[in-house]
């Protein structure tokens, strides 16, 4: 409670010296190096370099700069926070990213914390370098959280290809990105720079890594019918635009706002859905078999390398023993279980 208090207090005091350092921007603001929560619902992760990441603030757009500990060791521009970066990486050299690295991204109202079982699994089972990526889910538009992802990738140097793990609206962010990138490199967009909101700047394709594998954990991917259940609801609408956002509200009734522009990936993908089994699901409302948040026709996909789905809800996704066995297989091989009990979606 201390260290909530705390965060709070510094913070809305820097508000004000935050206000001239950014006016004519002579040098980093004096920075009181302090706990956090490492965001929560209120910073988009930027730039990731080792054990340390570079946030924005969705609320003033201002950074900071945390180290693995989610202490606060500058804040400012994302400029200052780059440069006091350079500054602690120039004593102190971070190891090197491999070659290959895993992006897990967590879904609506999560944080990158929410996804700790399926990076701590990965990484028990060989993969050396799984970066969980945090998102202010519920406070931005989804092309907005797609912006914020493109600019990690661009900054993980060294690697030359990523394998992403996404759950539950985490896929569209992806999806989005994919297809945003897609654009681009067909007709560049303006460039807008770090930390702007602007579209994705152009850059060769040579110079970004390569998507290898992608594995969707409760992918809404034709949207989802449980949020438009709460946006149509009488007493949960106003609650449930409150709480969710944009975001939340293009997984519902605003999908039509997005899904157009979500790109079924070109690697190999593989989707995990969630389900009874019994032709119903968990819940009355989502039509067909379901994991009580996304029913198992949202979740497919057409083009998907492997689909299974196992007799869990949508949370347990995220902790199932089977779930993260399938996982890391697929990463390596390229389906769930085996070659022969591949079930590939193609369209009829």
């Amino acid at each position: 409670m201390f260290r909530r208090y705390l965060s709070t207090g510094v913070f809305l005091a820097s508000l004000v010296s935050l206000r001239l350092a950014t006016a004519e921007e002579p040098g980093a603001p004096i920075n009181w190096q302090m706990p956090t929560l490492g965001g929560l619902q209120y910073w988009a992760d930027e730039h990731l370099c080792g054990v340390y990441r570079i946030q924005r603030n969705v609320s003033t757009g201002h950074y900071r700069l945390l180290d693995a500990t989610d202490e606060r060791l500058a804040w400012g521009t994302y400029a200052q926070c780059t440069a006091k970066l350079e500054e602690i990486c120039r004593k102190d050299p971070p190891k090197p990213y491999t070659k290959r690295v895993v992006l897990v991204l967590h879904g609506m109202a999560r944080t990158r914390h929410s996804m700790d079982d399926v990076a701590d699994y990965l990484r028990k089972h060989g993969t050396d370098d799984v970066l969980q990526i945090g998102y202010p889910s519920t406070r931005e538009s989804v092309p907005t959280h797609a912006r914020s992802l493109d600019r990690v990738i661009r900054h993980l140097d060294g690697v030359e290809e990523i394998d992403v793990v996404a759950y539950s609206m985490g896929n569209l962010v992806t999806r989005y990105w994919l297809g945003e990138l897609a654009a681009t490199m067909k007709a560049p967009a303006e460039v807008g720079g770090n930390g702007d909101g602007g579209n994705l700047a152009p850059q060769p394709v040579a110079k970004l890594p390569r998507l290898r594998r992608y594995v969707m954990l409760g992918p809404p991917n034709q949207g989802a019918q449980r949020a438009n259940l709460w946006a149509e609801s009488t007493i949960g609408r106003e609650l449930f635009n409150l709480a969710v956002g944009d975001a939340g509200q293009q997984l519902g009734p605003r999908f039509h706002e997005i899904k157009d522009k979500l790109a079924t990936p070109a690697c190999e993908f593989g989707v995990i859905a969630g389900g009874k089994g019994d032709g119903e699901g968990w819940h009355d409302g989502i039509p067909g078999d379901d994991d009580g948040t996304v029913g198992v026709e949202e979740a497919k996909l057409i083009g998907a390398a492997d689909f299974v789905v196992i007799p869990v809800r949508h949370m347990s996704l995220l902790s199932d023993e089977r779930s993260l066995a399938m996982t890391a297989s697929f990463l390596k091989s390229g389906y769930f279980s085996t070659e022969a009990a591949r079930a590939r979606l193609s369209r009829p």
